[in-house]
């Protein structure tokens, strides 16, 4: 992918200022060495439904490739840590929220004597009281309100702004290129998005982050239709992050993004972000850190697409910080960012009244 873009961070307030220029690449490529820590992988699907409504479907996966964990009275192994799901019905005049759900098949704490028989998987119901909600501005305060902290699961609830942000970008694409009535078939997909973080541990000990979303855009068209009939655009973001640790601060960035249309008959050149990069270089990602991210791309405003993506940053690096137990420790870390449990009222299990807090202390 060539040398990440770095800026000063007296730089930032200047490029957060302004609207991110662009600059055309004819390649971008995420070339990461490192050791292999941890994969995140998100969807979000949309499908036509027979009432005219859409089912709107999300996942999270985490795959941690390396090391074991002691926490919660066990020692936890890598593989897949969660799998995870929601599950809506959205208006798309409305934009309303008719009914959701979750699924989580792999959590991190089953019921045991060690969690005093409490599960991730307790609180699972509350995310049903955003039916009827809608998909505003305020749809975030609302979601965190209902399963943030220690009322609810960080991953769905992480899962749910990326769901709710994507059906909205989705559906105001499709109105552009199809207009207000494309004509589906009930069970016809509409759109697809899969945003996929890879963490590696460099040799010096920076983490890298590849980030790779694509969005695919599908055109209406007849059951038996040959594949490429079906491509509307795809929508493409690339983005390589270095971040030290352990102060978890973004040291170099590269942010890039292209199109394709269903007309295209040659690869079409990326568009990179270089005054964004900077804008965002010096940003700590660590707990806390998410009002300052959400400042400085309020004010540098990039495409919806790419702001979702900067904002899985964050997420993936927690779940890499299992992965680095040993050297949190070493560096005298907080025993709740070591992989030995979260932070307190992170989450429903990290709640500080619930047993595993309190098996830890506090």
């Amino acid at each position: 992918m060539g040398p990440p873009i770095a800026a000063p961070e007296r730089q930032c307030q200047r490029a957060c200022m302004v609207r991110p220029t662009r600059r055309e690449s004819s390649e971008v490529r995420l070339d990461v060495h490192g050791h292999p820590l941890h994969s995140r992988a998100l969807s979000v699907t949309l499908v036509q439904r027979g009432d005219g409504r859409l089912d709107v479907d999300g996942s999270v996966l985490d795959l941690r490739k390396r090391g074991f964990v002691p926490v919660g009275g066990d020692l936890q192994a890598s593989g897949v840590i969660h799998d995870m799901r929601l599950r809506a019905v959205v208006d798309p005049e409305t934009l309303r929220l008719e009914t959701v759900a979750a699924e989580q098949p792999t959590v991190a704490f089953e019921p045991s004597p060690a969690t005093g028989g409490e599960c991730c998987r307790d609180p699972i119901e509350r995310v049903e009281a955003l039916a009827g909600t809608i998909l505003d501005a305020g749809f975030n305060r609302r979601l965190t309100d209902a399963i943030g902290g220690p009322r609810g699961c960080s991953h769905i609830l992480t899962l749910g702004r990326l769901l709710g942000s994507t059906a909205v970008w989705a559906l105001a694409r499709d109105r552009e290129m199809h207009g207000a009535d494309p004509g589906r078939r009930p069970g016809e997909r509409m759109f697809r998005r899969d945003l996929v973080v890879d963490a590696y541990e460099k040799p010096d000990g920076t983490l890298a982050f590849a980030v790779q979303q694509g969005d695919l855009h599908l055109a209406p068209a007849s059951p038996l239709a040959p594949p490429l009939d079906r491509l509307a655009a795809y929508e493409e973001v690339c983005i390589l992050a270095e971040v030290d640790f352990p102060t978890r601060t973004v040291t170099r960035l590269r942010i890039a993004e292209r199109c394709r249309d269903a007309a295209a008959t040659a690869e079409p050149a990326w568009c990179e972000h270089p005054e964004l990069a900077a804008c965002l270089t010096g940003l700590s990602l660590g707990p806390g850190s998410s009002p300052e991210l959400l400042h400085r791309l309020d004010r540098s405003r990039p495409r919806t697409p790419v702001r979702d993506a900067l904002l899985m940053l964050a997420p993936t690096l927690v779940q890499c910080l299992a992965a680095l137990a040993d050297r949190l420790v070493a560096a005298g870390a907080n025993r709740s960012l070591a992989g030995l449990g979260g932070l307190p009222d992170s989450c429903y299990m990290w709640r500080r009244d619930g047993a595993l807090a309190r098996a830890r202390g506090g």
